[in-house]
């Protein structure tokens, strides 16, 4: 045997004459390490790494059990098999050695043939228990860290079997994928997807989320279970995630970009919590431990309706987290198998961020408008609304103040909608008009605005808000602008 691949074996013992014995018995098929005092013990095992640690256990100036136990404690020792030398002891004294750690005993007077069954039998422990971490960090690979720890911890099974369970489902996918990755390497594109589902999946692992599993370049992850920090803590936890990956994927965009692809991948994310089915599905030969049901494809369908590189989220969802997070109020959308729609909501950021107060006033970001007056007809309204630039809106005025606002969309859909034409066009604009108009004050700080525009809901989400100083109207205010004020002053 080459002498370097000889297994090592740390000798701690403080008597001379057992040193040689040791020596004499062992050098021919080990490596020796020994120290005759236990003072520097810890630290020669961390730094040298034995195969075996024969210990005194009486060794002046420590406490043989107590060293053990730290040897434990610390990963690049813990799976070191100690093997204590000892004189008589009682049952109660080898039962604590056992409970600090130690695998077995060299009894005095010593032996040279227990010594190398002893010895033998140690690193033939050691070498199958090695062998078993190698096979389970390669088996952990394939299943989720938490699911992975249960079932050897012993408190998951695997048994064909589910649970109900109220969970927060995430899901992500990235937009055009096919169409971005197509004029790629495949090993590039390869290097791409797993540098991106490596960031995600550490991120998803930092905040406690169980990664059910990739689709593609789609990753479905769920929180609540195997583990469960209460309904609201893993739905706050699931969004922590989610922005902490679209601010990863920024970082990401920038790399990819000045690795020379000009089209960096864009990320949707949808978050839904209700109940689910989860647990064991497959067969006895194969399985596969993974959630089903209505919520899951809620939290799917929310993922494809948000916009490109945000998170889009269910009301059961924003109900438990509003407290944490400034969302803005979507259109609803349907889901084929539930009757009734689904309110949505936008992620903004986190509240203690945006609640961070903005520099500056509503005024300072208003842009002119095009208004019209309340009595004014519904044709008048037409005629004004094809010259009314960027907005594509009007402003009403009751006098000088803004009571409503038309647009030109929404007076598209009334007016196909009308049979009689004639008679519709000669309404005041007043039967037409929007009036879930927001006014605000020009000498509104922006924190303040920025609450007051997160309240809209629905269709009204963002319409521009009208400003106006000592009550007249002075002109518009874009949400988007404002809401992408707000990310930047966060980041």
């Amino acid at each position: 045997m080459h002498k370097s691949s000889r297994p090592k074996i740390f000798i701690v013992d403080a008597i001379k004459p057992e040193m040689d014995v040791f020596a004499k018995i062992l050098r021919d098929d080990y490596a020796l390490l020994m120290a005759m005092s236990g003072s520097h013990a810890f630290e020669l095992a961390v730094k040298e790494h034995p195969d075996l640690i024969l210990l005194d256990a009486d060794i002046p100036g420590i406490d043989c059990r107590d060293l053990v136990r730290k040897l434990k404690l610390t990963e690049v020792t813990r799976n070191i098999p100690v093997v204590m030398i000892s004189g008589e002891t009682t049952p109660d004294e080898e039962m604590g050695c056992f409970e600090s750690g130690v695998v077995d005993f060299i009894y005095r007077p010593l032996s040279p043939p227990m010594i190398m069954r002893r010895v033998a039998s140690a690193l033939v422990q050691k070498e199958q228990a090695d062998r078993l971490a190698e096979l389970s960090d390669k088996l952990g690979r394939y299943l989720s860290p938490q699911v992975y720890e249960s079932i050897f911890e012993g408190t998951q099974d695997t048994l064909i079997g589910a649970k109900r369970k109220k969970l927060t489902i995430f899901f992500s996918d990235i937009v055009g994928f096919t169409s971005t990755t197509e004029r790629m390497e495949p090993e590039d594109m390869t290097a791409l997807l797993n540098n991106y589902l490596d960031r995600m999946s550490s991120i998803a692992l930092k905040h406690g989320g169980t990664i059910d599993k990739y689709i593609g370049d789609a990753v479905l992850i769920f929180f609540g279970d195997p583990v469960s920090q209460g309904q609201k803590e893993d739905a706050v936890a699931c969004l922590n995630m989610a922005i902490d990956m679209r601010d990863a994927l920024k970082e990401m965009q920038q790399e990819w970009f000045e690795l020379g692809i000009s089209t960096p991948f864009k990320v949707r994310m949808g978050i839904n919590t209700g109940f689910c089915t989860v647990g064991n599905f497959g067969s006895k030969q194969l399985m596969d431990y993974t959630i089903i049901g209505g919520q899951v494809n809620v939290a799917a369908r929310l993922e494809q309706n948000a916009p490109p590189d945000q998170i889009l989220i269910s009301h059961e969802t924003w109900a438990l987290v509003k407290d944490d997070f400034r969302c803005l109020g979507r259109a609803p959308i349907s889901v084929k198998g539930i009757q009734h729609s689904i309110r949505t909501y936008q992620v903004v950021g986190k509240a203690d961020v945006i609640e961070q107060e903005l520099a500056g006033s509503l005024g300072e970001m208003a842009w002119p408008a095009q208004t019209i007056s309340i009595d004014s007809k519904v044709s008048d309204a037409l005629m004004r609304l094809r010259d009314s630039g960027e907005w594509a809106c009007l402003v009403v005025l009751d006098g000088l103040s803004p009571v409503g606002m038309v647009t030109k969309g929404r007076m598209d859909e009334i007016v196909r909608g009308e049979t009689d034409k004639a008679l519709f066009l000669d309404r005041p604009v007043s039967a037409v008009m929007d009036m879930e108009l927001l006014v605000l004050s020009a000498e509104s700080h922006l924190d303040e605005v920025a609450k007051s525009a997160l309240a809209r809901e629905g269709s009204y989400t963002f319409d521009p808000i009208a400003v106006t100083r000592n009550g007249e109207f002075i002109g518009l205010v874009s949400v988007r602008c404002l809401m992408q004020g707000i990310l930047n002053s966060g980041s």
